[in-house]
């Protein structure tokens, strides 16, 4: 049996099945509030040495390379923007700073300011910093990229600002500073100093994949994720406070570097060692906990003590079974894979993690099915069917999360294929710019003091390629409103800017099942993905349904036109967006 029924049960009403109920125009408004607290910093911060020189930075982030993500000079090494550091984002490819495909500068003085938004600067320069990477989405999975990455530079140095990598690998290494611990960590890793530099999905410039590193550094993030998952869950404050980590990621990443920084370690032992896990997620508590303290913030039950005995088993349980996996799917001897191979299979495991992260009991058989199949030495050429339906556009790796992978809709090829792949009445997107898109909840609660009316209206505006673009969005937000009171927090329009793209298209394919879209609002960004979602009829009127996907939540919207020719001014201010966007609800 599946569990993708009950999900499409709760999205048919716009409900979501993975996390509480938070729609992207809330987000989107009421987060971005976040940014205005008071700034502060973990209490271990490195200030860097500056001078007055103007630079600029370039490089490539990659898990799979990540679109869209946030990439900032962290001055003081406290693992989140603070409001005073400079910020770009990587461009859809990956790239900041400057794109060698496109041949692109982003800092260029003539650079268009859609461009702009790719360029690193600063008027200082820093000796010895960190270049953080933060969310965005994997191009290789079209998943939002769950963690941090990160690579400590001497900015002094050209080569350390310019055509920088930064991976699950230099990740590892940023908190490392003395030379023999490093030669340590590359040696249990199985590399050397040079790899650091290598972007191991274009490892020669023309798409070769080097299986060796791909397979190394996947096993690293994949692993990181699922242990940082289960402390992130218990210290909710690090997501509320600014100055604060964004998540646990890297303090799991500098204790698993503390400890295969000692002699003669091995990546893959550590990594299946529930003990040593244990260990890791104990240290890297620790460090979370002595940021509470420092900024006087009250502290949940440690996970690694008697307040809450065991609760880092499970998750240490879950993470060894990880490595297996990349090794499986991602085989460090296939010095042919290539692109094709790597799509189909890192998306198989991001099935994989998903479940795993999104884990609601101790011991949930679904998950330890996903490890069964994927495992189990008979399932070779079922392995090769899932590959094979998950490397083209239409792949649906949360439908794919949401099986059981057990059970007799999981048994032919045929099953298998279908499970992973999206609906056939899903269209592609394509051609946007001078589109318009009206989505609404339909979800309007009830009277009296219960009422929701949830609607966006997006503006598409094409860039060059045609392949992005400028967005503007009206917004409506009422939620719990009673008949006579709006309610705090609700409003009947807002107008916000931002960004679109189609991910993985290019202008041979100019089409795409993931539209990624990053607003801005108060200074803050924002970014949530579109799928297509097929067909619906609801009390007899036709609906295309369309899925979004936000801080990993997955809610299903309804839209009577779909996607339409523009007939009306874009809207300018919120005005103009209440009048798009009448009340269905009297208020």
């Amino acid at each position: 049996m599946t569990t993708q029924h009950n999900a499409q049960q709760r999205t048919a009403q716009g409900l979501p099945y993975s996390l509480p109920r938070k729609p992207l125009a809330t987000a989107v408004l009421l987060g971005a509030t976040l940014v205005l607290g008071a700034c502060g910093g973990s209490g271990e911060q490195d200030r860097g040495h500056a001078s007055t020189l103007n630079n600029s930075f370039s490089g490539v982030a990659i898990d799979g390379h990540i679109a869209r993500s946030k990439v900032f000079i962290d001055t003081n090494n406290n693992a989140t923007r603070d409001p005073w550091e400079p910020y770009a984002f990587t461009d859809d490819e990956g790239y900041y700073g400057y794109n060698p495909n496109t041949d692109t500068n982003y800092c260029a003085a003539d650079a268009e300011p859609e461009q702009q938004q790719y360029c690193l600067n600063t008027v200082s320069s820093f000796s010895d910093v960190v270049i953080r990477i933060d969310g965005g989405y994997d191009i290789l999975t079209g998943e939002p990229f769950i963690g941090q990455l990160s690579r400590r530079i001497d900015a002094r140095i050209d080569s350390d600002t310019k055509n920088t990598v930064i991976s699950p690998i230099t990740t590892l290494l940023t908190s490392i500073e003395d030379n023999t611990d490093t030669s340590n960590v590359l040696n249990a890793l199985g590399i050397e100093p040079s790899d650091l530099d290598v972007d191991y999905l274009n490892s020669a410039g023309n798409g070769e994949v080097h299986s060796y590193l791909l397979n190394t550094a996947i096993k690293l993030h994949k692993t990181v994720t699922v242990l940082s998952d289960r402390i992130d869950d218990n210290y909710e404050a690090m997501h509320d406070n600014t100055g604060m980590p964004n998540d646990a990621s890297q303090s799991i990443y500098e204790s698993l570097a503390a400890s295969l920084a000692r002699p003669e370690q091995n990546l893959d032992t550590t990594l299946t060692d529930n003990t040593q896990l244990i260990s890791i997620l104990d240290n890297a508590e620790d460090r979370i906990r002595a940021i509470y303290t420092q900024r006087d913030i009250a502290l949940p039950s440690d996970m690694g003590s008697t307040d809450a005995p065991n609760k880092h088993a499970r998750a240490a349980t879950l993470a060894a079974q990880i490595p297996p996996v990349v090794n499986r799917l991602l085989n460090v001897l296939d010095v042919s894979m290539d692109q094709g191979q790597v799509l189909g299979n890192a998306r198989a495991l991001e099935a994989v993690v998903i479940k795993a992260v999104n884990e609601r009991a101790e011991n949930d058989t679904d998950i330890n099915n996903a490890f069964s199949f994927f495992l189990d030495p008979g399932n070779d050429s079922k392995l090769e069917t899932l590959r094979v339906a998950l490397s083209d556009d239409q792949a649906d790796i949360n439908a794919l999360a949401n099986n059981d992978f057990t059970g007799s809709d999981f048994e032919t090829a045929q099953d298998i294929t279908n499970a992973a792949r999206v609906r056939d009445d899903a269209s592609a997107f394509t051609n946007l710019g001078g589109k318009q898109l009206k989505i609404s909840d339909l979800d309007l609660g009830f009277a009296p003091n219960n009422l929701n009316d949830i609607e966006l209206e997006l503006y598409f505006t094409a860039g060059g390629s045609g392949l992005s673009g400028s967005i503007i969005a009206c917004a409506k937000y009422i939620d719990g409103a009673s008949q006579t009171r709006l309610g705090e927090g609700n409003f009947r329009g807002e107008v916000l800017n931002g960004f679109w793209s189609l991910l993985g298209a290019t202008a041979e394919n100019p089409s795409s099942y993931s539209l990624l879209l990053t607003f801005d609002f108060l200074g803050a960004n924002y970014q949530a993905i579109m799928k297509p979602a097929g067909e619906t009829a609801i009390s007899g009127v036709n609906y295309q349904q369309i899925r979004f996907d936000y801080d990993g939540e997955i809610r299903v919207w309804h839209s009577e036109a779909g996607f339409a020719e523009q007939t009306q001014s874009i809207p300018t201010n919120a005005k103009d967006c209440e009048q798009r966007l009448p009340s269905r609800v009297g208020l």
